[in-house]
Order: structure tokens, then sequence, then C-alpha cells
């Protein structure tokens, strides 16, 4: 069996998964009858840091989201899972990556043509000490790289 180590938590503006960031593979042990919890008692132990770290710091994210969204001009929308996939919804005006004309096209177009348009948009970035955080938000109109990065940068901030 193999998966990764974590924590999730859903809030006001986002969903997170705070992770180790690697996947390990764990072996049943010879015995399985005698151990036949042993796999999820491991992952029950490897996901407590990730738990306890999330529920220090989720205050203090709702606390910048609160904040940040009318500060920043983020078109961030109270969480919806239920939001649309639309592809191209990142602005790139970072030159950090390039959408696809496709992309670019269909992004504009679903957020113009939709009464109100309302998108999820899930990224995935590393700590300084190196597990993972994905965050999930829900916009209303397409977002800029450079918003994102101020996220990303606030939240390691809150993490450290």
């Amino acid at each position: 069996m193999s998966g990764e180590a974590g924590a999730s938590a859903r809030s006001k503006y986002f969903q997170i998964y705070f992770s180790s960031g690697m996947t390990v593979s764990v072996a049943m042990p010879p015995d399985v009858e005698d151990n036949s919890n042993y796999i999820s008692e491991y992952f029950k132990e490897a996901d407590k840091p990730f738990k306890e770290k999330l529920s220090t710091v989720l205050p203090e994210l709702d606390l910048f989201f609160e904040k940040a969204i009318p500060q920043y001009d983020l078109p961030i929308l109270p969480f919806d899972g239920k939001a649309n996939h639309v592809s191209g919804i990142i602005i790139e005006d970072t030159e950090e990556y390039k959408n696809s004309v496709y992309d670019e096209h269909q992004a504009k177009n679903w957020f113009s043509n939709t009464k109100k348009p309302k998108a999820y948009l899930s990224f995935s970035f590393s700590t300084h000490t190196f597990s993972k955080i994905t965050l999930t938000i829900t916009i209303h109109k397409r977002i800029l790289r450079s918003q994102l990065n101020r996220i990303v940068e606030s939240v390691l901030e809150i993490f450290d």
C-alpha cells in the first residue's frame, strides 16, 4: 500500500492539504492476521504532525484571506467544492509560465459568457522544509499569477 502522510482542512475561503510531499510504500507485516490495521495505524501516526501544524496555522490563514481579499483585490469567493474547472484561469503576468492560446481563449469566453461565474483553482507549492501545500480556492474572474505568488508567499510565512 502506498500513500502520502498529510492533513486537510476546509475554511470559508479555501481548502488546504498539507502533506509530506512524498509517497511512501508500506508493506504488510508477515503476520497480517494479527496486524490487520497496520497500514491505517502507520498513516494515523504519520499524519499527526501535519494535523497538528494545520490546526495551529488555520486561524492565521483564515485571517490572512479575510484581509487579503479586499486589500489586494483578489477575485476569491467563499469556497465552493461544486465550482467549475476552467483551463487558462490564471493570467500569466510574470513570465513564469505560458497559457496555450486555446486555454486563454476558453477562460476569457467562459468568464465573460457565464452568469455569476464561479470556478475553482487548485495549486501546489513546497514549503521551506520540503513539505507540500495544495491550496484550492474559488474565484469569480481570472486571477493574475502575481496575485497567486503573493498568496503563496504569505502562506509560506504563516507556515514558517
